[in-house]
């Protein structure tokens, strides 16, 4: 279900603009978000031919609209282009909405102090790490940059290493590590300063199934009480995006579904069914909701009638795919994503 438009609150007084100490762990004020994004849009411009005037192209953002509680692990979920790299791009603070407002503790994120923004640890996709140096260097130089005090920065990156699986490749230059250990050094990077909020920008993308595993399992634990850290991580991959507790689904800039992913999945009933586009009559008789395209069609609901189109399917010879729905099934059916491009990998009954 998508999110109504949030209004926008007043502008904050100079009394909440005074820095504070950062907060020291994951505790925010109960009536207010950590993160709230009020009507984002954002656009991009383009010359076409040197000395045209620039004109705007389809917006990255249309009008996105969510709140973010304290302790929240959410996924942004989308294909390429969907904008989910620009929405956290724009939580991060190093870009701004063209409209609308993204707020931390109900202050404009562009008007934030020093100490909010410390509450943040960011992972981009691409490396933060110096390559020549070793993780332990590298490790230190950024805690040195975060301000954590030195006589606790070789125990914070001790524990930190042992906590991500790098304990003894901290000697090593990053730029022998795989991948995959990287990603976990740039997430060792992240939690130096003991942040209220972990943003990640496709923190899996290219890691192979163990290395994939591994990471997912240090962002649960740091999910985990007692810190309940809040994370907000962007991905495409629906297996990532299950281990969070809530799913925000993008697709052409616009927010179509947010709920938990078990959620997404309930509403399209027990049993899908992917079959060629000459079967939508069974499925459509049987009492399935169903989605039509050119080359495929797709009918979800209860068991019963799934199982009322699937003989029908059988006796007249149509192959078909029936399963329990998944992560990706929501996404493909909320989306209007185009069904061939699944059908095509499905094993027809």
């Amino acid at each position: 279900m998508t999110r109504p438009n949030e209004p926008v609150r007043p502008k904050a007084t100079a009394a909440q603009l005074q820095p504070k100490p950062a907060p020291s762990g994951p505790v925010a004020a109960p009536s207010l978000p950590v993160i709230d994004l009020a009507s984002v849009v954002r656009t991009f411009q383009v010359k076409t031919r040197l000395g045209h005037e620039a004109k705007n192209v389809m917006p990255a953002l249309d009008g996105v609209s969510a709140q973010i509680k304290s302790g929240q692990w959410v996924a942004l979920l989308g294909a390429n282009g969907s904008g989910k790299s620009t929405l956290l791009r724009l939580i991060a603070g190093v870009d701004a909405p063209t409209k609308g407002a993204v707020k931390f503790f109900g202050i404009d994120a562009s008007r934030t102090s020093s100490a909010i923004r410390r509450t943040l640890g960011v992972v981009f996709q691409s490396p933060s790490l110096d390559p020549l140096l070793t993780v332990h260097e590298n490790l230190a130089a950024h805690a040195a940059i975060f301000g954590v005090p030195t006589d606790e920065i070789n125990q914070r990156i001790k524990g930190l290493a042992e906590e991500v699986g790098l304990k003894a490749r901290l000697n090593d230059r990053v730029g022998t590590l795989s991948g995959g250990l990287a990603r976990r050094a740039d997430l060792a990077r992240a939690l130096l300063p003991e942040p209220h909020i972990l943003l990640l920008d496709e923190p899996v993308a290219g890691l192979d199934a163990a290395s994939t595993a591994g990471f997912l399992d240090t962002l649960a634990r740091r999910h985990a009480p007692p810190r309940s850290m809040t994370i907000v991580m962007s991905t495409h991959q629906f297996e990532a995006a299950s281990r969070a507790d809530r799913v925000m689904m993008l697709d052409g800039g616009r927010l179509v579904a947010d709920d938990s992913p078990a959620a997404l999945v309930r509403a399209f009933g027990q049993r899908i069914i992917t079959t060629e586009p000459k079967g939508v009559d069974a499925l459509r008789d049987a009492g399935l909701e169903v989605l039509h395209a050119p080359n495929a069609t797709a009918g979800w609901g209860t068991m019963e009638p799934a199982e009322r189109a699937a003989a029908e399917l059988t006796r007249r010879g149509i192959p078909f795919q029936i399963s329990p729905p998944t992560l990706a099934d929501a996404y493909r059916l909320r989306t209007g994503a185009t069904l061939e491009r699944f059908h095509s990998q499905e094993k027809t009954a």
